[in-house]
């Protein structure tokens, strides 16, 4: 199944500069793969109700080609790409008003047991048969990166807004701890292309994380922890 949807561009999803944000893009994706897997009867409240598991994140990642601004016309398309006994891939293209590809994500998602918290089999929470992937035109492939020799940038708490119906810190969340370690003059001489993140651990609310941050062959990785568990790895790539 392939799902298509066409928006505006809303302005809680742009930057300072009134282009579509790196958060607007992950935004957009978890809407239509949230609609995807709701039309294939596989969302996480079905799950959550009828599986005793919820679906995380374990992995995602943007690539932006081309701007799109406030109140422009955007599709989105939607479809999952990879099924593997543990984990489903499904990718979105971000198009604007005249098709042009302007981002492309790919997330994985694996499922948990609410009891156990132990990683299920996508079959026992609705991936069955009837659902078959779809063949990406776009080599998009999560990277691989050392978060060695970061420093400490700065320490949060997670508070209420951060929290989704899992009730655990939202994925798009972590995104923010980490675009907010840049300034604004930062991201306008260098606008950020690409960004992959890999979930490790769940935080919840309350919990008090700590951002670490660090430089590899012009890529920016960083890495949030708490105490010293870490939750989420990311790297960013900025444009030169």
């Amino acid at each position: 199944m392939i799902l298509t949807k066409n928006e505006k561009v809303k302005s809680d999803m742009t930057d300072a500069f009134v282009h579509l944000s790196p958060v607007g893009f992950f935004q957009i994706a978890e809407e239509t793969l949230t609609e995807l897997m709701g039309e294939l009867k596989i969302d996480g409240v079905t799950a959550k109700e009828k599986y005793n598991a919820i679906w995380v994140f374990s992995k995602s990642k943007l690539r932006i080609y081309k701007n799109i601004k406030w109140n422009e016309q955007y599709t989105s398309i939607g479809f999952i790409s990879k099924i593997t006994p543990v984990t489903i891939h499904i990718d979105v293209e971000v198009r604007n008003g005249t098709s042009e590809l302007c981002g492309y994500l790919r997330v994985e998602l694996c499922a948990l047991d609410l009891q156990s918290g132990k990683i299920r089999k996508v079959s026992t929470v609705g991936v069955n048969d009837c659902i078959q992937s779809e063949s990406s035109q776009t080599d998009l492939r999560f990277s691989k990166f050392d978060t060695d020799n970061l420093h400490e940038t700065e320490q949060l708490k997670v508070r209420y807004t951060s929290i989704d119906y899992a009730g655990h810190t939202n994925n798009k969340e972590y995104i923010k701890f980490v675009l907010n370690t840049y300034s604004v003059n930062e991201l306008k001489a260098r606008p950020i292309k690409e960004m992959d993140i890999i979930y490790i651990n769940q935080t919840f609310e309350n919990d008090i994380l700590t951002i670490f941050k660090g430089f590899d062959k012009g890529r920016d990785i960083f890495a949030i922890k708490k105490d010293d568990k870490y939750v989420i790895k990311c790297e960013v790539v900025r444009s030169e």
